[in-house]
C-alpha cells in the first residue's frame, strides 16, 4: 500500500520553486506577526517566512494574512488578486503534512466573494488531477483524496459564519479540478458536511448554478445567501495576477496525507518552474518596467484616445498596436512609430 501511493503521489507531483528548507528553530510569533503587513502586500515574501514558521503557526499566519488583506483600501479586483497570490503562496509552501490544514484556513478565512476566483484558480493551478505529461489519478483515488480534504476543511468551517457557503467553494474546487468523473463526485463530496441544512442548499441552489449546469454560472445565490460583497471581475484579477504558474499539482500533497507516505510533492519530482508573481513588480502586458506604453485615455489631445487606437479622429500611436513590423490594430498610424524593445 505505501509504495502505491507513493506512485500515484510521484506521477502526478511537479517541482516547486525552491525556497529555503525550514530551520530546526522556527520564527517566533513576535517576529512573524510584524511581517504579516508585508506578506499582505508580497507573495514571495509570504512564502520565505511560511518556510520558517511551525505547522501550526502556519495555519494562525494565514487567518492574520487574510484579515489584513481584507482591510486593505484597494479596489475588488486588486483585493481578489492579492488574497489569490497569498493564499496560493502559502498552500504551495505548507510543511510536510500541512497542506490541508492550511487549505482548510483559506477558505475559513477569505471572504466568501472572493472564493469565487480562488475556487476556480485553485482548481486550475494547484490541485489539478492530470500533470503537465497528461497523467491522471484514478477516480478512485481522487475521489478518496478530495473526500479526506473534506474533512480537514468543514471541521474548520463549521467554527465560522456562513460554514456551508465556505464549504461548498470547497466541494466547487474538487468539482472543477475532476474535470466531470466521476459523475456522483458533488454528491459524495456534499454529503461530507456536516449540518443537513447547508447539504441541502448546496445540493439542490447552490452547486448548479455555480458550475453552470443548465443554466449561465452565477454565484449569486450563494453569496446572497451569505450576504457577501460583490463578486470581483475575474478578468482583471487575472490580468493583476499574471499567467499561471507551472501547476503546483498539490493534489500529491493531499494523497500523502491520507495515506502512509508523508512525502511532499516538492520531493517528489526535479526541474525548474517559475516562481510566483507577486503584485507589486509583475512583468506583463501594461504592467512593470517592460509594459507597453498606453497614452492616458481620456486625453483630448492625440496621444490620449481609447484602446480603438483614436480619439475624436485623431490616430494614436501608443494604442494601435503597431510595434516595428508586428501590425496590432487595423489604424494606420500617420508613421510608423518605432519599435518597442
Amino acid at each position: 500500500m505505501k509504495q502505491e501511493l507513493k506512485v500515484i503521489a510521484a506521477a502526478c507531483a511537479l517541482a516547486f520553486t525552491a525556497l529555503p528548507a525550514l530551520a530546526a528553530d522556527t520564527m517566533p510569533r513576535s517576529e512573524w506577526n510584524a511581517k504579516v503587513g508585508a506578506c499582505a502586500q508580497d507573495a514571495k515574501t509570504l512564502a520565505s517566512v511560511m518556510a520558517q514558521l511551525s505547522a501550526e503557526d502556519q495555519v494562525a499566519f494565514l487567518a492574520e494574512v487574510n484579515e489584513a488583506i481584507s482591510k486593505m483600501p484597494v479596489s475588488d479586483e486588486v483585493k481578489a488578486a492579492r488574497f489569490y497570490e497569498a493564499n496560493s503562496a502559502a498552500v504551495r509552501t505548507a510543511t510536510d503534512g500541512n497542506t490541508s490544514a492550511v487549505l482548510a484556513e483559506v477558505f475559513a478565512t477569505v471572504p466568501p466573494e472572493f472564493l469565487t476566483d480562488i475556487s476556480e484558480r485553485f482548481a486550475k493551478d494547484v490541485f489539478k488531477r492530470t500533470t503537465a505529461d497528461g497523467r491522471a489519478l484514478s477516480d478512485g483515488d481522487f475521489v478518496k483524496y478530495a473526500k479526506d480534504a473534506m474533512a480537514k476543511v468543514n471541521a474548520r468551517c463549521e467554527k465560522t459564519e456562513n460554514a456551508g457557503v465556505r464549504e461548498t467553494f470547497a466541494v466547487l474546487m474538487f468539482l472543477h479540478a475532476s474535470g466531470g468523473s466521476p459523475s456522483n463526485l458533488s454528491e459524495v463530496l456534499v454529503a461530507t458536511m456536516p449540518d443537513a441544512k447547508n447539504r441541502e442548499m448546496a445540493a439542490n441552489e447552490w452547486i448548479k448554478p455555480a458550475m453552470g449546469d443548465g443554466q449561465e454560472q452565477t454565484y449569486a445565490p450563494m453569496l446572497g445567501y451569505a450576504q457577501a460583497g460583490d463578486e470581483p471581475d475575474h478578468a482583471i484579477v487575472t490580468r493583476l495576477t499574471g499567467p499561471a504558474d507551472a501547476m503546483a499539482l498539490l493534489m500529491s500533497d493531499l494523497a500523502a496525507q491520507s495515506g502512509d507516505t508523508k512525502t511532499p510533492a516538492s520531493k517528489l519530482a526535479g526541474g525548474d518552474v517559475r516562481a510566483s508573481s507577486s503584485i507589486p513588480g509583475v512583468q506583463q502586458d501594461g504592467i512593470g518596467l517592460n509594459r507597453i506604453p498606453r497614452a492616458y485615455v481620456a486625453s483630448s489631445e492625440a496621444v490620449g484616445g481609447n484602446a480603438n487606437g483614436t480619439n475624436a479622429g485623431s490616430p494614436n500611436r501608443y494604442h494601435t498596436g503597431h510595434r516595428g513590423d508586428e501590425p496590432g490594430a487595423d489604424i494606420t498610424p500617420p508613421s510608423p512609430p518605432p519599435f518597442y524593445p
